[in-house]
């Protein structure tokens, strides 16, 4: 499998050695807050599927600009190119009256109601595949340094944004890829790791996840939105 990074820029991502053996820049800049810039580039590498990792930058781009109306265009183009859509969004987004997602909503400057943004943003990614259902939400925890030791094995999914946890960034590039493999349509999921694993709120129920030793087997059980 190999992919095909996209900026607003149009500058070159600074990737390890291994991984640019499989992922290469597009050189011109990608604009979300425009449906025909998406639009334009997936046509010309002949996506056959976007993941979606776009999120409010100080260098630019507001959370409604990227995290809600990037992901709408982006939806609305896979869904008339027939081709699959992967969304990378937070955990937390069905609890706004969590701490969490308070405390991240509040950030100020461009990622000033971010959490509202990503919430509206999901909604607004449904609606625009509704005929299709061709796509998987995913909702990371924090991000954390440390790399995998075991792979899927260690990695857990949940729905219904009870349990959370932290995963690193070689372990959300792994679910992203099964869910790319996957089957499955039309799902939104929580993606932690097992050993971080810990209710979003106290009250709330601990809620049985999903397991697998491979990214794409985790999903078979999953439950469509």
């Amino acid at each position: 499998m190999y992919g095909i990074s996209m900026t607003r820029s149009g500058k070159e991502v600074q990737l390890p050695k291994p991984t640019k053996e499989y992922v290469q820049c597009y050189p011109d800049p990608v604009d979300v807050r425009e449906a025909d810039s998406i639009l334009k580039a997936m046509q010309h590498v002949h996506a056959s599927a976007i993941v979606y990792t776009a999120s409010a930058s100080s260098k630019g781009g507001t959370a409604f600009e990227v995290d809600d109306l990037g992901v709408a265009n982006a939806a609305r183009v896979a869904e008339s190119l027939g081709i699959r859509f992967v969304l990378v969004s937070a955990l937390g987004i069905d609890r706004p009256e969590s701490k969490g997602y308070q405390m991240t909503n509040t950030l100020g400057g461009n990622y000033n109601g971010i959490m509202d943004a990503k919430r509206q943003g999901e909604e607004r990614g449904r609606k625009e595949m509704t005929k299709s259902k061709n796509y998987i939400i995913i909702r990371p925890g924090p991000l954390i340094s440390v790399k995998s030791k075991n792979g899927a094995a260690d990695i857990e999914l949940n729905q219904g944004d009870y349990i959370g946890g932290g995963i690193s960034r070689d372990e959300l590039a792994g679910v992203v890829i099964g869910a790319l493999k996957s089957d499955k349509k039309g799902v939104t999921v929580e993606a932690y790791r097992r050993a971080t694993r810990q209710k979003i709120q106290p009250q709330f129920e601990d809620r049985a996840g999903f397991v697998s030793d491979t990214y794409t087997g985790m999903f078979d059980n999953v439950k469509p939105d």
